[in-house]
């Protein structure tokens, strides 16, 4: 089996690769239909993070949950 790890941020990439995944560079706010292209199952553990509003955590934890499932 293929792991992947989606990141938005080119230099979280690094991580990905050391525990043996294969990173993916997407954002969830943007176009994610070519990120999820033939996988099998996803795992959602994104967040916006404690920092940032109700605008963010409605663009990234919920709509972006959706955009994934709708893929």
């Amino acid at each position: 089996m293929t792991v992947y790890g989606k990141t938005r941020k080119e230099e979280q990439a690094q991580t990905i690769k050391e525990v043996g995944g294969h990173p993916i560079l997407a954002d969830l706010e943007g176009n994610v239909d070519k990120a999820v292209d033939n996988m099998e199952a996803i795992i959602f553990a994104a967040g916006s993070g404690p920092e940032t509003g109700p605008d963010k955590t409605t663009a990234v934890d919920k709509n972006g949950a959706i955009k994934l499932v709708s893929c």
